[in-house]
């Protein structure tokens, strides 16, 4: 459906909102009468995949090669990922609150959640003048103690929570570098070169079905929902903006499209001037025909004879 609507927001359907409304509902009605028998046939085509996949060698060479080069894109956006944070921040700061978010995860806290207490306290602190509220600040710090008595003496006061969440950025997409090199090192090995070992390669295993899914899915809905829908589309489309129109809907129609509208106003006044030069030059002919039969006969008056005279006089 993305294809036709974006055949009816282009020219020349833009200008005639009606017929790319009506474009839409007969392409939408189309589908919808194939829709649930398509279905049905794809789920049945791909309910064996669910005990056994029947795996070629070929089929299995291709795969390893497709998950090979999936591994090997993301290890690059991996490596992007950590050159634009190392880009973006001083490399012994980085490596520094690299080293306390390993320690704190290490003793099971989140730095975020530490450097929340810290702002915490040095806000109590500050609010600490007033009895009351010295009272009430040092009691909900007792409930929301986090890091401990002695959460200062880790050191995260001097960081700031936007080099916390960089640190882990960093221990987050190192930990995934080291699993992309090792299972791209396991496609690689020779376990994979075969589909018997389908279990110790599970990329290769999850491309080929995906492949074989995708396949079958794309067949049936071609054969039971595409084939039908361009054999219809076109009728549809002439039965509605074609047959059965009058002219002057045809010319209304056309004429919604301004471009189209000129022209036909421009040879409408064409046909209008074409006509009256005609009748201008039927008139002048006209005229051309009496002058000319005027002078005639005025000659024929000036040369006729005086002896004839009438033969009956009296009569």
């Amino acid at each position: 459906m993305d294809n036709v609507v974006s055949m009816v927001d282009a020219e020349p359907f833009v200008h005639h909102a009606d017929t790319r409304t009506a474009v839409l509902n007969f392409s939408h009605a189309i589908l919808r009468n194939k829709y649930h028998s398509t279905v049905d046939q794809v789920e049945n085509t791909i309910k064996p995949f669910k005990y056994e996949v029947e795996i070629e060698p070929h089929e299995w060479s291709k795969a390893r090669k497709r998950s090979a080069a999936l591994i090997d894109n993301e290890i690059r956006l991996c490596r992007q990922a950590l050159q634009k944070v190392r880009l973006s921040t001083p490399k012994k700061q980085l490596q520094q609150a690299v080293q306390f978010v390993k320690g704190a995860e290490k003793r099971g806290l989140d730095p975020l959640s530490v450097q929340a207490e810290i702002a915490r306290r040095n806000a109590e602190q500050a609010t600490s003048s007033q009895p009351e509220a010295s009272d009430a600040a040092s009691a909900n710090s007792d409930s929301h103690d986090i890091a401990g008595n002695n959460v200062e003496d880790l050191g995260y006061s001097q960081y700031s929570p936007r080099l916390l969440r960089q640190a882990q950025q960093v221990l987050m997409v190192q930990d995934r570098l080291s699993i992309l090199h090792m299972r791209r090192k396991a496609l690689a090995s020779s376990a994979c070169a075969s589909p018997d070992n389908k279990r110790f390669c599970p990329e290769t295993f999850l491309d080929v079905v995906a492949e074989k899914l995708a396949y079958n899915a794309v067949l049936f809905i071609n054969y039971e929902l595409l084939q039908d829908f361009f054999f219809q589309f076109p009728r549809e489309l002439d039965s509605n903006l074609y047959y059965g129109k009058t002219l002057q809907q045809t010319r209304d129609f056309a004429s919604q499209n301004p471009h189209i509208g000129q022209q036909l106003k421009l040879i409408e006044r064409r046909q209008r001037l074409e006509l009256v030069m005609t009748r201008l030059n039927e008139l002048v002919r006209q005229q051309a025909a009496v002058e000319q039969h005027g002078r005639k006969r005025s000659h024929w008056s000036t040369t006729a004879s005086p002896s004839y005279s009438n033969p009956f006089p009296g009569l």
